[in-house]
């Protein structure tokens, strides 16, 4: 480790490296690049340093995302690439080190449109795994795998296209995020909001759609995010919903990290209790998640959404459960010397980084009086 506490080494990959992820406890990373490949590399706890421990070619192009799955059944690894392919990796721990075995492929899955997937990401609620797409002409599809325990056998939830497809020469920076957390914000939850919900946020264009499930288990629309002056080019959901409100930052083209928080309306008059008893809003411990063999092989998502062909309603039908929220634009960031392209919280929601054109990476951090400031900016070419 360095002295101002980064490790700079060589990723070995034989050309660009384009994704990075971390696993759920900050122990493992895998690396994708264009050379076709993907690393995964396990941290030496005494050391320090990080050590690769498989490489194949998960690929015929691009690899331009990698992305880990919670751990709660077994490591996974999804990947897109440049051939118009989403694939699940499964690690097999009998297989030895470097071989490029460890690694075997048990789901593909092609874009349907001919255009590239541009960004995929995972929600976990206790043990169940949720995956979202979305191509780079704004084609969102959201899976579910037929079996939670099994991520090999996926289906459609909801797919289609969320705007007017952009012509083939106009750059777009559709990207999405999940709420990553168990529960919504507990408001939503007591103004009706299903505690299972599933979240996500999607950047389309100018702007980022929160989409939200209802009661009956089918997407709509719960807020907009607006004031982007160009296109976005990233959007990150922290975590930290339960102190009662949500936050969301974007990366826009126009030079600027903005970020929001989502409210529920009239959540100071809410009430705490719900028939003269206090609402539970905390999922149950893993030693009273269902078991294995006692969990239904179809979700209660599933069967809600086995009747249409999409699982999006319309949003004037106002369904149960369909809260809808208030944006609020806290911050407006004047970011990087060019122009920004990703936005990630730290785990604990205190902190949030940016990168950007000029080849730095900010720190941002919320003072005492509640503003949001430059904490640091580090030169990650010139970083030793």
């Amino acid at each position: 480790m360095a002295a101002n506490g980064f490790h700079r080494f060589s990723h070995g990959h034989q050309d660009l490296l384009l994704s990075v992820s971390y696993n759920f406890y900050g122990t493992r990373m895998a690396s994708a690049s264009a050379d076709h490949k993907v690393k995964v590399w396990d941290r030496n706890e005494k050391t320090g340093q990080w050590i690769v421990t498989d490489v194949w070619t998960a690929h015929d192009a691009e690899v331009t995302c990698v992305v880990w799955n919670g751990p709660f059944v077994g490591e996974h690894l999804g990947t897109i690439g440049e051939d118009g392919l989403l694939r699940i990796w499964q690690e097999d721990v009998n297989e030895a080190h470097n071989t490029g075995k460890r690694f075997r492929k048990i789901f593909q899955r092609s874009t349907g449109t001919g255009v590239p997937f541009m960004c995929l990401d995972f929600k976990n609620i206790g043990s169940e795994t949720y995956l979202a797409t979305i191509t780079r002409d704004g084609y969102l599809t959201i899976l579910e795998p037929e079996d939670h325990d099994d991520l090999s056998t996926w289906r459609v939830m909801w797919a289609d296209y969320l705007c007017k497809t952009p012509p083939r020469t106009d750059e777009t920076g559709f990207r999405l995020s999940w709420h990553k957390e168990k529960i919504p914000a507990w408001p939503a939850v007591l103004a009706g909001l299903d505690r299972k919900s599933l979240s996500i946020a999607v950047a389309i264009g100018e702007k980022v759609k929160i989409f939200r499930t209802d009661k009956d288990r089918k997407f709509y629309t719960a807020a907009t995010l607006e004031g982007a002056k160009e296109l976005v080019r990233d959007v990150s959901w922290s975590n930290g919903s339960m102190r009662g409100f949500d936050t969301i930052a974007t990366a826009s083209k126009d030079g600027h990290v903005r970020i929001y928080e989502l409210h529920t309306p009239g959540a100071s008059s809410l009430p705490t209790s719900l028939n003269g008893s206090t609402t539970e809003l905390t999922t149950a411990p893993p030693s009273q998640q269902p078991s294995p063999s006692t969990r239904p092989a179809k979700s209660g998502i599933g069967v809600g959404l086995a009747g249409g062909a999409h699982g999006r309603r319309d949003n004037s039908a106002g369904a149960p459960g369909a809260v809808k929220q208030e944006a609020k634009l806290v911050a407006e960031l004047e970011a990087h010397n060019l122009t920004p392209w990703r936005v990630s919280w730290a785990p604990n929601a205190d902190m949030l980084l940016s990168t950007g054109d000029d080849g730095a990476t900010w720190v941002w951090r919320k003072s005492t009086e509640g503003k949001w400031t430059e904490a640091a900016e580090i030169d990650m070419l010139g970083a030793t």
